[in-house]
């Protein structure tokens, strides 16, 4: 089981051990992260998880919110029903503002993480993108799609700049769904890695410029591959 599974769990037994009812607003990342023994970067995919799951809202903003008859159980019990992720047709325009809005700010925050990102950092986002290899060779695109999710979501943290981080973390559920849709098993989701790999390169040798035109490469890439046209 990943951190992230362990977190949804964690945050699934806190509300039903606490009986908080739809509509209440949940602890601040910080403060579940600090709680339940995780790191803030695994506290956002557990609630992004869940709000994919049709458990919690989660309002630009303000904050994540429990939703009205979700069911929750106490360690282990998964309850309610997955929401079925919309395909790309359904959310076109969406999807298509949503890759506008990567392709500003991710080149952006990767030059940043370049030179702003500790060596620890550094060092779980390589463990991620190493792991995200791994998942492709053996087939697995639903631990694949994990794994590009947790590395945007780390970078995102270690750009190490509050305003980044408070700026993205509202929309991380539309991110998630922005980076799920495009994946089926062909030699794009290779191409995937080797952006990704190219990017961390860049990241670990301090290069800012080169790492922050690697995304810029890469969230058009994927945009191109779900067929959204990003430039002329």
């Amino acid at each position: 089981m990943s951190r992230s599974d362990e977190a949804v769990e964690s945050i699934q037994t806190m509300i039903a051990r606490n009986g908080w009812p739809g509509g209440f607003q949940l602890p601040s990342q910080r403060t579940l992260a600090e709680e339940l023994g995780f790191s803030r970067p695994t506290v956002r995919e557990a609630l992004v998880a869940l709000e994919t799951m049709g458990r919690v809202e989660i309002k630009p903003g303000k904050g994540a919110f429990l939703v009205d008859g979700a069911a929750f159980g106490g360690p282990g019990v998964s309850g309610g029903t997955p929401r079925a992720v919309a395909n790309p047709s359904a959310l076109s325009g969406r999807e298509s503002q949503m890759y506008q809005f990567r392709y500003a700010i991710e080149p952006a925050i990767a030059g940043l993480v370049a030179v702003n990102a500790t060596a620890a950092q550094k060092h779980d986002m390589g463990v991620v993108v190493a792991a995200m290899r791994q998942a492709l060779e053996a087939r697995d695109l639903a631990e694949f799609s994990r794994l590009d999710f947790a590395f945007h979501s780390h970078m995102i943290e270690a750009a190490n700049n509050r305003f980044f981080t408070e700026a993205i973390t509202p929309f991380l559920g539309i991110f998630f769904e922005s980076q799920t849709l495009p994946l089926v098993l062909d030699d794009s989701v290779y191409d995937t890695v080797r952006e990704h790999e190219e990017i961390m390169d860049h990241i670990r040798a301090g290069r800012s410029a080169e790492a922050h035109r690697a995304m810029e490469k890469h969230v058009r890439g994927v945009a191109e591959r779900a067929g959204v046209k990003l430039v002329e």
